[in-house]
């Protein structure tokens, strides 16, 4: 540990007996008997240019749904489903935007990170409630005490490789996305977990739409004045910057300006990790497809043997 890293004061946490599963903890509440949790505090995390609007929400679990980083948790909004009158809604997935201590550092809570959705009408430009998204806007509309049905945790391939605590992390978000990465971040550079020290490098790729869109910026921004040999940051603010073509500024832009190094630290066994929405995916394909042809590989062949390493991680929705 660089006498650097010494001096950053690094939270405890507790209770560390988190620490001692082998196994992540899986599907502990199921969607026929969930686990009611409480709304701890609902708070607006996107500025007034900001197109949506995008909440951080802490939910109290009482220490009875623990998780581990890159985990979600499924939600049932109250009310009947519409399509099978009498029954509850279908339970909605969330990426938890904690790490397994929580935000209060207790392991007591969990927080999301979530969208409101909202639909437009394309002919009067106007919104229509009667389709916005039941559960976004139940989440984004509770109070501190509401009740919440939760189930899981579920998910393992977002899961943090710990072996190798030297290991290179390359993380790339679109929006709300960003929630499993901000665990993974307050795990390796916040939190004193005694038996995680992190020393290798955490490079995070975001696209959002403009500056007021940005989510934890003043958490990472704070990484890289702290640790500036272990953390990237990389931001592509697709209607404020432009790409080498003239184009809007996309994560995959980002990816391939920085291609070369990319493709080395996967040669080199990095991790890297994609979340957000699915139609992410083509566009950065196509891009590392493009890239490895005109370094004379094969993306395919390249593709195959990163799943198979276990490096290749995706979560989309």
């Amino acid at each position: 540990m660089s006498v650097q890293q010494a001096s950053k004061s690094k939270v405890a946490v507790s209770p560390l007996e988190l620490e001692e599963r082998s196994q992540p903890p899986l599907n502990l509440y199921k969607p026929k008997e969930p686990y009611t949790a409480t709304i701890v505090s609902v708070e607006r995390v996107v500025g007034a240019k900001a197109p949506g609007e995008t909440c951080h929400i802490v939910i109290d679990h009482g220490g009875n749904v623990p998780y581990w980083e890159g985990q979600s948790y499924g939600v049932i909004p109250p009310g009947e489903n519409p399509k099978k009158p009498g029954n509850p809604h279908n339970v909605r997935l969330y990426s938890i935007a904690s790490t397994r201590y929580g935000d209060s550092f207790d392991g007591k809570t969990a927080s999301l990170c979530v969208r409101r959705a909202v639909y437009y009408d394309p002919e009067s430009g106007k919104e229509d409630p009667s389709k916005s998204g039941i559960c976004s806007n139940f989440l984004c509309n509770s109070k501190p005490g509401d009740k919440v049905l939760i189930t899981g945790p579920s998910g393992k391939i977002m899961l943090l490789p710990e072996d190798n605590p030297n290991a290179t992390h390359i993380m790339i978000a679109t929006g709300t996305g960003i929630a499993p990465f901000r665990g993974y971040l307050r795990r390796m550079f916040m939190e004193s977990v005694p038996t995680y020290k992190f020393g290798g490098l955490a490079w995070l790729f975001l696209g959002v739409a403009n500056p007021d869109s940005l989510l934890y910026d003043d958490e990472f921004t704070k990484y890289l004045q702290d640790y500036p040999d272990n953390f990237r940051y990389d931001k592509a603010l697709s209607r404020e910057q432009k790409n080498k073509k003239g184009g809007k500024m996309y994560v995959q832009d980002k990816i391939e300006e920085y291609s070369d190094e990319i493709f080395k630290r996967l040669d080199g066994g990095a991790h890297i990790y994609f979340c957000g929405l699915k139609g992410m995916m083509p566009g950065i394909q196509e891009t590392l497809k493009r890239v490895a042809e005109q370094r004379g590989e094969s993306w395919d062949q390249k593709l195959s043997q990163l799943k198979k390493n276990k490096q290749w991680h995706v979560e989309v929705y």
